[in-house]
């Protein structure tokens, strides 16, 4: 693969040897400088995605090894059966495929790929992986350590104990430190051996996540279709194996103690053991990290790719929202709705079957609220005032306000910041450790206008009514 990689396919098929320099997924053949250009002018390839070759060969070994035609009768992929899950070419059609209903065209299937939801799953699939094993990881290294710390104190109380009885009990406290010690080092070894399994797992995953992350910059989406399926079948594997940590009780904690025997009041021939180690296994602490829809989305995207026509809206309920001049809304977690009056500056709070729970009176005119879960939380925006109240809504009270000295409209929360539309001053963000003002991109938003946050991404309204999406930091994507 690799020397068909470094060579110009249209030259060599003419006898001639020259290096390619970009890659072209579709034709399946690398290119150099000369056949690059006939290549961008020719009507019938013009509009193939091309890479160049040193970002190219970055792809993972096996990712440059699928064939994008058919190996039986060499003919580009053109349809994709769901019935068996499996590409064909014309031929195949005809062969093995003429009685399946479920036909699709190739192109209409792995259109989008790469920004699919199967995709994104997958994503968060090896994301959750990873952050699972890290945590099952520090978990049983913490545990060694509780170990070592429950060997020192044993340590100490058994040479306490040794002290009391003298010389009479040397040889039963050696024997007992020989107890003390082979369990530690039992429970040491079988923990050990786990957390190198555990490790294995997780540079599987950290490879898994590189590749996936080189496929959805370099791969075609023929390749990224088929090579999901291999990374698919790696997931399976690495839940399973988590799944056989937890039904095995490999996840119990195991700790050392020390029971004395009363040996105060017996006669030193007595005695023949001064304590007991004793192992005590209980289950660990650590929670595994879930998505909340543990069902991975289907490996083959939807063939249709829906737009705003496509939408169908059903009447669920109507409710009169007492209030006047309604500029923001939100959504407690129980249901209950809230509404902003922009004129009379209150904020209804409105039950589940429409009827007024409460009103809130922040004594500013309201433009935007946003609840924030995590904190319980409500985040008030005035534009006339330039200012954000934030409202403890557990005792309905304000608990501070930030001047940003700018239009205020539609905000967000994430991670200990607000995201706000500043208008004409962009979009900006308020940290709310120390109550300073960024402005993350310099631009004019629609007044008024909403934002929203999706998957780490920033999503606003420009003042030409387009739409752009930008990451946390501002970046433009």
């Amino acid at each position: 693969m690799s020397s068909k990689l470094t060579v110009c396919g249209v030259c060599e098929y003419r006898n001639i040897n020259k290096s390619s320099v970009v890659w072209c997924s579709e034709c399946d053949e690398g290119l150099c400088e000369e056949c690059k250009e006939h290549h961008a002018a020719s009507k019938g390839s013009r509009d193939h995605s091309i890479v160049p070759i040193s970002e190219y060969q970055k792809l993972p070994s096996n990712i440059l090894q699928i064939t994008q035609t058919c190996p039986k009768h060499n003919e580009k992929y053109v349809i994709f059966c769901k019935k068996h899950d499996s590409p064909c070419c014309r031929r195949c059609v005809v062969e093995t495929h003429d009685d399946c209903r479920e036909l699709k065209a190739i192109d209409d299937v792995i259109r989008n790929v790469k920004s699919s939801n199967a995709f994104l799953e997958m994503e968060q699939m090896l994301a959750e992986l990873s952050e699972n094993l890290q945590r099952i990881r520090k978990d049983r290294q913490n545990n060694i350590k509780i170990l070592k710390e429950n060997k020192t104190r044993i340590e100490i109380e058994i040479e306490e104990t040794r002290v009391l009885i003298k010389n009479h009990l040397d040889k039963l406290q050696e024997s007992l430190m020989k107890e003390l010690y082979a369990a530690e080092e039992k429970e040491n070894k079988k923990i050990s051996r786990l957390i190198s399994s555990i490790q294995e797992k997780e540079r599987e995953i950290t490879e898994c996540q590189t590749n996936l992350d080189k496929i959805k910059q370099y791969a075609s989406d023929l390749q990224t279709f088929l090579a999901m399926k291999h990374i698919q079948q790696d997931v399976t594997n690495s839940e399973q194996f988590l799944e056989f940590l937890w039904k095995e009780a490999k996840m119990s904690d195991v700790t050392i103690s020390f029971k004395k025997e009363n040996v105060l009041e017996a006669l030193p021939k007595a005695i023949n053991k001064i304590g007991t180690i004793i192992l005590d296994t209980r289950l660990s602490d650590t929670t595994l990290a879930s998505r909340k829809n543990k069902q991975a989305q289907t490996m083959v995207p939807t063939t249709h790719v829906s737009n705003i026509d496509d939408l169908k809206l059903t009447l669920g309920q109507t409710v009169q929202t007492n209030g006047k001049d309604i500029t923001g809304c939100s959504l407690l977690p129980d249901g209950r709705m809230m509404f902003a009056c922009y004129a009379r500056g209150h904020i209804n709070v409105m039950k589940t079957d429409g009827s007024l729970d409460f009103t809130l009176q922040p004594g500013l005119i309201t433009t935007n609220i946003h609840f924030t879960e995590e904190s319980q939380k409500l985040v008030v925006t005035s534009d006339r005032d330039y200012s954000i109240t934030i409202i403890d809504m557990k005792n309905r009270k304000s608990e501070k306000s930030i001047n940003v000295g700018s239009h205020i409209y539609g905000i967000v929360y994430k991670d200990g910041k607000l995201f706000y539309n500043a208008s004409s001053r962009g979009l900006c963000v308020v940290s709310l450790d120390d109550d300073s003002i960024t402005q993350l991109v310099n631009a004019t938003l629609s007044p008024y206008s909403s934002i929203a946050i999706w998957s780490d991404q920033l999503y606003y309204i420009n003042n030409d009514d387009s739409v752009t999406c930008c990451d946390l930091q501002g970046t433009f994507k």
